[in-house]
C-alpha cells in the first residue's frame, strides 16, 4: 500500500511517500508554493518526478479548517477538493489535518524526532502522558497529543490558539499591546508570536528608543539578535521570548503536558541560541506565582526538523488504518 503525505506551509509544500506504514526517505521533496497555481499542480509535478501514478491514500496537513469536501488555505488562494485529489491520484481515501494536528500526531513517537532540550526536569516522564507542541512561524498555534483511558489510540484535537488574546504584564507590554492592537481592535497571540510579530516588536522597540530599524525581515532581526549586533534586535528578541514563555506556560497549565513540551517553527529555531542560552524563556514560562514549583516539572524541547508534520501524517494514517482494518501499518482503503 502506498500513501502520499504532504505539509503545505506558507512558503513551501513538503511531500513524501509512505510504503507499508513507513515514510520513504528517498521520496522526500519540497516545492516553492509561488511556483505553482494550485496544490494539485504541486502533487502532479511531484508524482511525475517519482514516476508514481496511483496511490491508495493521501494525508494533507495544512493551515486551515477543512470541510467535508474541501479545504481552503488561510495563507494562499488554494482550494483543495477531495474529488479533484481522487481524480489526480486514484486514491479512494483523502484525509485533511490541521498542520498542528499533524505535529501533535508526530509526538506519538518523539524519540524519532530531532530535538534540542530547552528545559529539563528531574521528574520522570510517564510513557502515556500528554505531550504538547506549540510554534511560532508564519503564524502561531498549539496542539496536545493525549492518550485516552482504557488503552485507546492517541488523539490530537485541532485548535486555534494563535487567535486567543495576548496576555501582558507591566507597562512596557501594555504599550506594546496598544501598538499591536492599533487599527485591529485587539492584540492576539499571533500578532506578537509570529514572523510578522517579531518585526512589529522590533519596530516598536526602535521607535521607543528613537533608533532606525536596521533589520527588515524577521530572519535579519533574529540573526542580529543572536549575534548581539543590534541592540534593538536583542531587546525585541528578549521581549518576544518573554511573551513566548508566558504563553507556553499558560498552555502547559491548560493541557498538563507531562510527557513533554515541543517548540516548533522558523522563528523558534532562529532564536534557539537565546531560548537555550538565556533565562528569558525559562523564567517567563515558570513565572506562575504559587504554581512556579509545579512548572519546573515540565520538560521542553525544540524540534529541529521542518518535516515533523509529515511524520505526524504517517502516524495518523496508521491510526486510521488500525481503526478500519485492525491491522497496524496498512493504508486505509
Amino acid at each position: 500500500m502506498t500513501a502520499l503525505v504532504s505539509d503545505i506551509g506558507g512558503t513551501n509544500t513538503r511531500l513524501g511517500l509512505v510504503e507499508d506504514g513507513q515514510l520513504v526517505p528517498t521520496s522526500l521533496d519540497s516545492f516553492a508554493n509561488d511556483d505553482f497555481d494550485s496544490y494539485e499542480a504541486v502533487v502532479e509535478t511531484y508524482l511525475e518526478r517519482l514516476g508514481q501514478r496511483r496511490l491508495d491514500a493521501c494525508c494533507i496537513a495544512l493551515a486551515a479548517a477543512p470541510t467535508a469536501d474541501a479545504a481552503q488555505l488561510t495563507n494562499r488562494d488554494w482550494t483543495i477538493g477531495r474529488t479533484g485529489m481522487r481524480a489526480l491520484t486514484g486514491a479512494p481515501f483523502i484525509g485533511f489535518l490541521n498542520d498542528f494536528e499533524a505535529l501533535g500526531y508526530a509526538l506519538i513517537a518523539p524519540q524519532r524526532l530531532a530535538a534540542q532540550t530547552v528545559l529539563a526536569s528531574a521528574t520522570p516522564r510517564p510513557a502515556r502522558a500528554t505531550r504538547m507542541v506549540l510554534g511560532a512561524g508564519t503564524g502561531f498555534n498549539a496542539a496536545a497529543c493525549y492518550w485516552p483511558a482504557f488503552g485507546a489510540a492517541p488523539h490530537v484535537a485541532a485548535a486555534e490558539c494563535g487567535h486567543t488574546t495576548l496576555a501582558i504584564e507591566g507597562e512596557e507590554e501594555r504599550v506594546l499591546q496598544a501598538a499591536l492592537a492599533a487599527g485591529r481592535g485587539r492584540a492576539s497571540v499571533e500578532r506578537a508570536l509570529s514572523g510578522n510579530g517579531l518585526r512589529e516588536i522590533y519596530a516598536f522597540v526602535c521607535d521607543r528608543d528613537g533608533q532606525p530599524c536596521e533589520a527588515g525581515t524577521s530572519a535579519e532581526i533574529s540573526t542580529a539578535a543572536v549575534a548581539g549586533a543590534d541592540e534593538q534586535a536583542v531587546a525585541a528578541a528578549h521581549l518576544f521570548l518573554r511573551l513566548l514563555g508566558r504563553v507556553a506556560g499558560d498552555l502547559a497549565l491548560t493541557f498538563l503536558p507531562h510527557g513533554g513540551i515541543y517548540l516548533y517553527g522558523g522563528v523558534c529555531r532562529a532564536l534557539a541560541p537565546l531560548i537555550v542560552g538565556t533565562d528569558t524563556f525559562r523564567d517567563a514560562f515558570r513565572a506562575k506565582g504559587r504554581m512556579a514549583p509545579f512548572m519546573a516539572d515540565f520538560d521542553a524541547h525544540l524540534l529541529l526538523d521542518d518535516r515533523v508534520a509529515l511524520s505526524g501524517c504517517v502516524e495518523w494514517l496508521r491510526i486510521v488504518a488500525s481503526s478500519r482494518s485492525g491491522k497496524s501499518g496498512a493504508c486505509p482503503a
